[in-house]
C-alpha cells in the first residue's frame, strides 16, 4: 500500500544518505520452477533491505586533495542513484562543504539536456560543465558525451578517464589518457586504455600524474 511504499523509500534513502547500496530482499511462493526472470519476479512480497557499504580506502581522500592541489578536477561517474552518489563523493573529498546546484547530476537529465537526439550539443553542454562534479545513474554513453563535451569546452580540457568495464571502452579510448584496472578491469578496457594501473589504486594515478609532469616540465 502506499504506507508502505513510502516508508520503504524512506528507508532506501536514509541508506542512500548514508553512502549504502541499496538491495531489497523479496518473495514469492510457486508451485514449479520457473525459468523466465520477467516472469519470476512478478507479485513479489517484499521481506526485507540491506544497506551495504563499499568502503572508500584510506588513501583516496588525501589523494583527491593532492589532485585538487595540483590543478585537476575530480568528477564521478557512477551507476549509483543520486543521492549514495554524493554521498561518497563527500566521503572522497570530491565535494566539499554543502552540495551546490549543479554539483550533482542523474545520467537521464543529463542526457535529454545535452544529447536528446544522441548527439552532442555544445552549446547546452558549456553551461554544465563547470559545476559537474558527480553524475549518478549513468550509462556509458553518458560518461563518453562527458569526455567529449569537456574535450570540446570553450576553456579545453585535458580528460583522463578511469574504467573497468567492457561498456567503459569507448570513453578510454575517447580521452586524452585512458585508465583502467589492472586487476578488476577486463581485456577490452585494458586494450582501449592508455595506462593500465596495475594494483587499481587511485593513489597510483597521482603518482602517474606527478612522474608524467616530472618527465614534460
Amino acid at each position: 500500500d502506499a504506507k508502505a511504499r513510502a516508508e520503504t523509500i524512506k528507508v532506501i534513502d536514509e541508506f542512500a544518505d548514508l553512502a549504502l547500496r541499496t538491495i531489497a530482499l523479496a518473495v514469492r511462493d510457486v508451485d514449479q520452477q520457473i525459468e523466465d526472470v520477467k516472469e519470476a519476479e512478478k507479485d513479489l512480497t517484499l521481506i526485507g533491505l540491506v544497506g551495504i557499504e563499499d568502503p572508500v580506502r584510506d588513501e583516496v581522500p588525501d589523494a583527491i586533495r593532492r589532485c585538487r592541489q595540483a590543478g585537476i578536477v575530480v568528477r564521478m561517474v557512477t551507476g549509483d542513484n543520486m543521492k549514495t552518489a554524493a554521498a561518497i563523493a563527500k566521503k572522497c573529498g570530491i565535494i566539499e562543504g554543502e552540495i551546490k546546484p549543479g554539483n550533482v547530476i542523474d545520467g537521464k537529465t543529463f542526457r535529454e539536456t545535452v544529447a536528446p537526439n544522441g548527439k552532442l550539443l555544445q552549446d547546452k553542454f558549456e553551461p554544465l560543465w563547470k559545476d559537474l562534479l558527480v553524475m549518478g545513474r549513468s550509462t556509458p554513453l553518458d560518461k563518453h558525451h562527458l569526455v567529449s563535451g569537456l574535450q570540446a569546452a570553450s576553456e579545453k580540457q585535458t580528460v583522463a578517464v578511469t574504467g573497468d568495464g567492457t561498456n567503459d571502452a569507448p570513453a578510454l579510448k575517447e580521452a586524452d589518457v585512458g585508465l583502467s584496472m589492472g586487476i578488476a578491469g577486463t581485456a577490452v578496457a585494458q586494450e582501449a586504455s592508455d595506462i593500465v594501473i596495475t594494483d587499481d589504486n587511485f593513489s597510483s594515478i597521482v603518482k602517474s600524474v606527478l612522474w608524467g609532469r616530472s618527465v614534460y616540465d
